[in-house]
């Protein structure tokens, strides 16, 4: 029987605001219009409504638990029987089948067994071979750098201002290995931005690549927040101002510290760049009934009306 309590995350003595709460956080998440690209979203929040209608309705969540109940106690009572019955007594009854089939495998088994243990005698035979043909040659140099220690007259040594040391230039890119809520651009956006607040956003990260995110004030425009968005993790902005607020993002991977961006202002950033995303005409905006608001990132589509937010490098680090 499918447990509806799990589905939205919750215990069986959850009150009506605490169902209300959960359901409304999942559908932010799961809602088939926040994952267009995703072929299971409408059977996922489906699912979801429905738990959500069952346990939400104090007849129809009482007559889900009465039924939960009852499966429960009967699938227990089936096996305390079957323990039970397994204590009592052996079952003996084999057929002719069986008896050939146990035959098969100790056989298989015996074979199997023998050739590891002829394949073990013939690895440590060669092994104490292989060690003396190893063993012999560097005797044999030890004793020639002996010899050679005591026949050869000492060589003049060279004052170190009398040689010459070459000078080795190479250039790599720098691998550098951020963690999620790492902040890789304190440099080119400044310092953070909060208000006396509670509102807060929460971005998802849908994709298989990483990102970086940047929040910034729905009216001034002036940047607040940016943070490093692994894949298939979250990150939390919090203590956003009242007027709302709008973020930037770019996705990539394998990010290099000295890869240039921007017209070669920008050092650091992913080699391979998947998209960039500038939200700005779809500000995120608070309310006196809901103080957090949660976003998913996912990669946009072309072909679709969200086109208008693919952006560009230079875009996302204006402010």
């Amino acid at each position: 029987m499918t447990d509806y309590y799990s589905i939205l995350g919750l215990t069986k003595n959850a009150t009506e605001i605490e169902i209300k709460s959960a359901f409304r956080k999942l559908a932010k998440i799961y809602h088939p219009d926040k994952n267009p690209n995703d072929p299971n979203a409408k059977h996922l929040f489906a699912l979801i409504l429905k738990a959500y209608d069952t346990l939400i309705n104090p007849d129809s969540r009482r007559r889900y638990d009465y039924a939960s109940n009852k499966s429960f106690t009967a699938a227990k009572n089936y096996s305390q029987a079957f323990d039970s019955k397994k204590r009592g007594q052996k079952e003996w009854n084999i057929t002719e089948e069986e008896i050939k089939r146990r035959e098969y495998y100790k056989k298989h088994y015996q074979q199997v067994k023998y050739q590891s243990v002829k394949q073990s005698k013939q690895t440590s035979g060669y092994s104490d071979y292989k060690y003396i043909l190893y063993a012999t040659p560097i005797a044999v140099g030890l004793f020639m750098l002996i010899i050679s220690l005591f026949s050869h007259e000492p060589e003049t040594t060279l004052e170190s201002s009398d040689k010459e040391t070459p000078v080795q230039t190479q250039t790599s890119k720098t691998i550098v290995e951020l963690k999620n809520g790492d902040k890789p651009y304190n440099g080119v956006f400044g310092a953070i931005n909060t208000f006396n607040t509670n509102h807060v956003l929460q971005i998802n990260n849908s994709t298989f690549y990483d990102a970086v995110v940047a929040v910034f004030d729905k009216k001034t425009n002036h940047y607040l927040q940016h943070a490093y968005l692994q894949k298939s993790y979250t990150v939390e902005f919090s203590m956003l101002p009242e007027t709302g607020v709008y973020w930037k993002c770019v996705l990539g991977k394998n990010w290099n510290s000295n890869k240039l961006f921007a017209n070669n202002e920008v050092l650091g950033g992913f080699d391979s760049i998947i998209q960039y995303q500038n939200w700005k005409s779809s500000p995120t905006l608070f309310n006196n009934n809901s103080d957090d608001d949660i976003t998913i990132l996912y990669i946009l589509n072309e072909q679709l009306k969200n086109k208008q937010y693919i952006s560009n490098d230079i875009e996302f680090f204006k402010h």
